[in-house]
């Protein structure tokens, strides 16, 4: 008896620490994702006087509507090349500072610290290097001959630059997780390999990539949900509210939402989007987890 009330005591004082946790995401995450759900099928546009259910309207809308394609174009291709850069320049930069050089850990901080920048303070110091006539990169290309570029003016190269400030100011979270994943690795197979006479491309594929399958599953994840939701970098470098220039080719969907939302005020319109997006997040994350079996391994000795 006594058992069995300690162990009620124990869960009360558990659920006491969770309460709080449990307050939040109620509050900041869960009403909103249903509230969200409830006002997608409606006309709702920031007045409670004249709003009615409207059924799938919206949705169609949403799917019929050329602008929400091309959002959906760019939001792909922004996140594929963003999670590939950010993946790939996290996994080298961690592999060089996991070695044995000088001033590693001071290499390490400095990598990190545009992580816990404000994206606001990053983006306005990049619009300034970034600037056509009077910012040290054009000017730069014009010491050299080149012609300076439009990084933000012209479609061609808007996303690109933008993708660059993404993944300049994130790459560094991923390269310490990579780092702890690498430093978790048992020194011993690498010795062995190189008793076999075994090359660095082979210790890559057949002892690193296998080592840090769990961390580059975790990592991928996060990146991906991280690049569907860009907004911050897109609404400073591309002219606030009325930005996701030039022609559209930064508009990415999270920035569609806000606008149709909260500028033209189509909030069940945006709503809908919201849901479309949140859905495609989870279904690439229910993938992501049913595939892990085929290339994760949480047994590496």
């Amino acid at each position: 008896m006594k058992k069995i009330s300690r162990l009620h005591n124990d869960f009360n004082v558990a659920l006491l620490f969770i309460l709080p946790s449990f307050l939040g995401f109620t509050i900041f995450i869960l009403i909103p994702i249903v509230n969200s759900f409830i006002i997608s099928f409606t006309n709702y546009s920031g007045s409670f006087q004249n709003i009615h259910f409207t059924g799938f309207k919206n949705y169609i809308l949403v799917i019929s509507d050329p602008k929400f394609w091309q959002s959906m174009w760019v939001t792909l291709f922004f996140v594929f090349v963003a999670v590939t850069m950010q993946l790939v320049t996290g996994f080298i930069f961690a592999c060089i500072l996991n070695k044995d050089i000088r001033g590693r850990v001071a290499f390490r901080s400095i990598l990190f610290l545009p992580v816990v920048l404000s994206s606001v303070a990053v983006c306005l110091s990049f619009l300034l290097i970034f600037h056509p006539s009077k910012g040290p990169v054009n000017s730069f290309l014009k010491s050299i001959g080149l012609s300076p570029v439009p990084w933000l003016a012209d479609k061609s190269t808007a996303l690109l630059t933008i993708l660059i400030v993404f993944t300049w100011q994130f790459f560094g979270y991923y390269m310490v997780i990579f780092l702890s994943g690498l430093q978790t690795i048992n020194p011993i197979l690498y010795e062995a390999a190189d008793i076999d006479g075994a090359s660095e491309i082979n210790k890559l594929f057949h002892i690193t990539l296998p080592g840090l399958s769990p961390v580059i599953f975790f990592s991928f994840i996060i990146a991906i949900i991280n690049a569907f939701k860009a907004f911050d970098h897109i609404f400073i470098m591309t002219g606030g509210q009325y930005g996701g220039g030039p022609a559209g080719s930064t508009r990415v969907l999270a920035f569609d939402i806000y606008q149709n939302g909260f500028i033209f005020w189509q909030i069940g319109y945006g709503a809908a989007e919201s849901v479309i997006l949140f859905l495609i997040i989870f279904l690439i994350t229910i993938v992501q987890y049913r595939m892990q079996q085929k290339w994760v391994s949480y047994h590496v000795v």
